[in-house]
């Protein structure tokens, strides 16, 4: 009897420690039999797939056992998913009417409720207003198991390196006990290179004939190598590869070389496509569609996509179309070096210049006699750059952009506007976007268009410091030139930003004490500024308005700033250049500003205007207790930076 007893306990333990059960009832209306899986995502980061017959009645049931409240996948038939949220001890009615999903009723788990009461669109909102929704949500429940989930299934795949490591150190709690969050960070550090001048991820298949293969082998021998993903069954794919073969063919002698990678799951399909397509070039596959190490290791979410790589592994480039590919490779593999000849009308003896603006902030000059009226320059440059020829006796100078190419120069010593420069297809390049932009009615807005449309381009760079930059505070002028990224980040003309940014810090008048005043917060009561940064180790006054879009913009990045240091003595006084009451108090409430906000309702009236010298808006102002200013005008990586080590300190 005792041993019997003893054996019931250690059971009932056993079952103590593995967890409670949980049950699914399930129907689907109209069903003829079937399969339905559940995909267990459990805590630990591991999964479990369970399958049930779905009998002639359409029922079909699941039963297991879960420590902590989960997420899984159910699917009917290999197509169809719905999210649920699995609870210990809780049983889940799910009744399920295909093709109306209005119909689909889930009972039972509040987890599975407030799931879809959350990520479900609201009033038709449109796609991006949907995200931004979410990644409002994300942003002010940071404890919540939904998080990594949210993140996981409709944010992280818009998101860079930057963007998904800010959002996940946001998380805190539960949040980070979930298979979603330690997912994430595995795709984290997956796409930590996956950049311009990143190392390449190695990757082994077997090509058409069954050889396994090896990228980085290939890689290393051709000068560049075009990793090509595509499929057969995917019409664009076919469609660019009658492209392709054309510049594989002008450029496959001269270095280069492609593999494609196919995510095909029918080999006989595949090689047809590889015949009817005329690609004689390596082809690789695992076979195995979106579920192809490819697709993880690359973060494919589409295709055709491309990555173009050189023989050390680094990447050059990203998903370029065929033109733009061509035009790389003529440049990557033309002759290395330049000829420049010239001559100016009036201009017969003399000593020219030529001053080359290269990569990183670095200069190279070089000079030539004219002889008979003719000058001649020659070198090479590793990218296309800004050269500037200067005239003797300071008569003039001109600048234009040059590769690797033969160029003539023509013009009159008296009419330096119109030189004729030939032979720079980059230059030409250049004017036709210059020229484009005068004829439009806002050809200051044209240029900003396009450096936001082409922040890789070796010409934003230029245009930022050459057009834009007299017309930007500094706070523009910051956001705009960090932007810049790729082959815009190699010119002369981005280094130089870059310490003309350093110079405007310089100004910021740091370690001053800021100017106090006392305005009344939303509830009407009298807020001094004094006062208020004396109770924080460090205060971000930070001047904005309902009105201004930026300012709505760096709401976002303000408020994971405040959850993340509100508790370590660091706190937000936002000051308002509104006139309205009512749009003021209703932009805190929807964007979520739980620090406190003062305004006289003036607008560009009020004394904070005069006070703080103000031309523009947003502003920030970071300021120790006493009210000494620690930073000006910072972006949101730099002042997170900025308030960390005051905090630490």
């Amino acid at each position: 009897m005792r041993k019997s007893i003893f054996i019931v306990f250690l059971l009932f333990v056993s079952i103590l420690s593995f967890g409670q059960g949980y049950v699914i009832n399930g129907s689907v209306k109209g069903s003829t039999k079937g399969i339905a899986t559940l995909r267990t995502y459990f805590r630990d980061g591991n999964e479990k797939l369970d399958s049930a017959s779905i009998e002639e009645d359409g029922r079909f049931y699941f039963r297991g056992q879960i420590r902590d409240a989960v997420p899984a996948l159910l699917t009917l038939n290999g197509k169809k998913t719905y999210r649920l949220y699995l609870e210990p001890g809780v049983t889940l009615e799910v009744k399920l009417v295909p093709g109306k999903e209005k119909k689909n009723r889930i009972k039972g788990s509040k987890l599975t409720d407030e799931w879809y009461e959350i990520v479900s669109p609201k009033n038709k909102e449109d796609y991006y207003v949907h995200l931004s929704r979410l990644d409002n949500w994300v942003i002010n429940h940071p404890e919540h198991i939904f998080c990594p989930d949210i993140i996981a299934s409709y944010l992280a795949h818009r998101w860079d390196y930057d963007e998904l490591n800010r959002t996940l150190n946001t998380l805190k709690g539960e949040a980070l006990n979930t298979y979603h969050y330690r997912k994430l960070r595995q795709r984290e550090e997956s796409i930590r290179n996956l950049k311009i001048g990143g190392k390449a991820p190695d990757l082994a298949m077997k090509n058409a004939d069954g050889k396994q293969i090896r990228l980085g082998n290939f890689v290393r021998e051709n000068k560049y190598t075009l990793l090509h993903f595509w499929a057969s069954w995917s019409e664009e794919s076919r469609e660019e590869n009658i492209s392709l073969v054309s510049v594989y063919n002008k450029y496959k002698n001269k270095g280069f070389n492609i593999v494609s990678v196919s995510l095909d799951d029918d080999r006989n399909e595949w090689k047809r496509a590889i015949k009817a397509d005329g690609l004689s070039w390596e082809q690789l596959s695992d076979l195995k569609k979106w579920e192809s190490q490819a697709v993880e290791q690359y973060m494919l979410k589409a295709i055709p996509y491309n990555v173009l790589i050189d023989n050390e592994g680094s990447i050059l480039a990203f998903n370029l179309k065929t033109n733009e590919l061509s035009d790389l490779l003529k440049e990557l593999t033309g002759s290395r070096g330049f000829e420049i000849k010239g001559s100016f009308a009036g201009l017969d003896e003399g000593v020219m210049t030529l001053e080359l603006l290269l990569k990183d902030g670095k200069k190279e000059r070089m000079t030539t006699k004219i002889v008979n009226g003719l000058f001649e320059f020659s070198g090479s440059v590793d990218m296309v750059c800004t050269g500037i020829i200067t005239l003797p006796s300071r008569l003039g100078e001109l600048s234009f952009f040059l590769g690797n190419e033969n160029i003539e120069i023509s013009g009159d010593v008296k009419d330096l506007d119109n030189v004729r420069i030939s032979g720079s297809e980059s230059n030409d390049e250049f004017l036709q976007i210059a020229d484009m932009c005068n004829r439009k009615k806002n050809p200051m807005q044209c240029l900003m268009n396009y450096v936001l449309d082409n922040p890789q381009s070796i010409y934003s760079p230029l245009i930022i410091s050459s057009y834009l930059a007299p017309y930007l505070n500094t706070n523009e002028l910051r956001e705009i030139v960090l932007r810049l990224d790729g082959q815009a980040k190699l010119t002369f003309q981005y280094d130089m930003l870059l310490k003309h940014l350093e110079e405007l810090d310089k100004n910021e008048k740091i370690g001053q004490k800021v100017k106090d005043f006392v305005l009344n917060d939303s509830n009407g009561k009298p807020v001094s500024l004094s006062q208020f940064v004396s109770k924080n180790k460090c205060t971000l006054i930070y001047f904005w308005a309902s009105w201004d879009n930026m300012s709505r913009l760096r709401n976002k990045e303000l408020r994971v700033l405040y959850n993340r240091y509100k508790n370590e003595g660091f706190d937000i006084i936002g000051v308002s250049l509104d006139d309205s009451r009512a749009a003021w108090t209703n932009a805190i409430e929807e964007e979520g500003l739980k620090w406190t906000n003062v305004s006289d309702l003036k607008r560009w009236n009020s004394v904070i205007v005069k006070l703080y010298e103000l031309e523009h808006i947003p502003q920030n102002i970071l300021v120790d207790s006493k009210g000494n200013i620690i930073s000006r005008n910072l972006n949101f990586e730099d002042l997170n930076q900025s308030i960390l080590l005051y905090l630490q300190h």
